[in-house]
């Protein structure tokens, strides 16, 4: 089993006094006198604009992730690749991602992956064949890190009516547990009787499983896509931890849309991937930059041109903001991450 990702460390600074706001208020409603559990839920729950039903087109499939991101609005373009990222995370984890059975009063909305975590889907399935009678349609459940990428990279473009969407690796429908469901005032009381919560009317589609056999497969999808990039290029070896950072990011926007070749593989003893050659001397990439007129990625300032480097070009695939607007403290933070960059902090 995966360890729990460590990226939140990453978490871009110009959302933190939202994020101490918010945890501040949900402390002081917790601690309201003789206030009952109410059946809405909203703590670590990023809330997100749903995911765009627009078909992918033949010619976005054959490119890259990055491509894909960049010329269309369907995270269907990533189909082939987010079914190998499905099947590689069940060789990590038995079952991890169980597939929702077909029912004829179940409508699965076009881009959308029907899986739940194990005990989630069987509690769906019994709420669904308990209402034979009442339609069921599935907007969002299982969602990869290598869809979340794509809507991640829209939101912070602005594009594809994506007005929210959380970093990769974060989303809680990346976990297994979460699902979208258009009729959800319909199928509020079957759900949450079966161990699903509702969000709220903050996201009112939303459901999260809580119930008994629960488990948050949060970084799952994304040590999966580690492990298929690994056994794709041995010669360009990344660590195997299940942390979204730059490195992965990186690798996500080349990597092919349609699926890698070589494709998931449960019987493979893999081997830890061999540590990364650091530059020729540290921070060899930030001092070439330097030489070039390019800004310190180490401090904050004017937006930095991915060309600048590869310490740029990896934060910017990360978080393009960095090098469209702003190298703020967020870029600064992701920056440290890196030996390319030469900062005093970075490992």
């Amino acid at each position: 089993m995966p360890k729990l990702p460590s990226f939140a460390k990453l978490a871009p600074v110009r959302t933190a006094l939202w994020l101490a706001c918010a945890t501040l208020a949900v402390a002081v409603a917790a601690c309201a006198p003789g206030d009952a559990p109410d059946e809405e839920h909203d703590d670590d729950h990023e809330h997100e604009s749903p995911e765009p039903s627009e078909q992918a087109s033949e010619a976005l499939t054959t490119g890259s992730v990055g491509k894909a991101a960049k010329d269309g609005c369907s995270t269907g373009a990533v189909k082939g690749l987010s079914l190998q990222i499905i099947e590689e995370a069940n060789c990590v984890t038995p079952d991890a991602y169980a597939k929702i059975p077909e029912r004829a009063n179940i409508t699965v909305q076009p881009n959308v992956f029907p899986y739940l975590e194990g005990p989630a889907k069987q509690r769906l399935v019994e709420a669904v064949d308990a209402n034979p009678n009442k339609r069921m349609t599935i907007n969002s459940a299982l969602r990869t890190v290598a869809q979340q990428f794509m809507l991640h990279r829209w939101d912070q473009q602005n594009r594809c009516g994506i007005g929210l969407a959380a970093t990769p690796g974060r989303s809680n429908h990346e976990t297994g547990l979460a699902l979208d469901i258009q009729e959800a005032s319909s199928w509020k009381s079957a759900l949450t009787s079966r161990g699903f919560s509702w969000l709220g009317s903050k996201d009112p589609v939303h459901f999260d499983y809580r119930g008994s056999g629960a488990v948050d497969h949060r970084g799952l999808d994304v040590l999966a896509f580690q492990r298929l990039w690994n056994r794709n290029h041995p010669e360009d070896l990344i660590a195997e931890d299940g942390d979204y950072g730059p490195k992965t990011a990186a690798r996500i926007e080349k990597s092919p849309a349609a699926g890698f070749p070589i494709g998931a593989a449960c019987n493979e003893n893999v081997e830890e991937p061999a540590p990364e050659p650091e530059p020729e001397g540290e921070g060899a990439d930030a001092a070439d930059a330097a030489d070039d007129g390019c800004p310190d990625a180490c401090v904050e300032g004017a937006a930095i041109p991915a060309s600048c480097g590869a310490c740029a070009s990896e934060v910017c695939a990360t978080d393009d903001y960095c090098c469209s607007t702003a190298w703020d403290a967020a870029c600064v933070s992701f920056a440290t991450e890196l030996p390319a960059c030469g900062c005093a902090t970075a490992g």
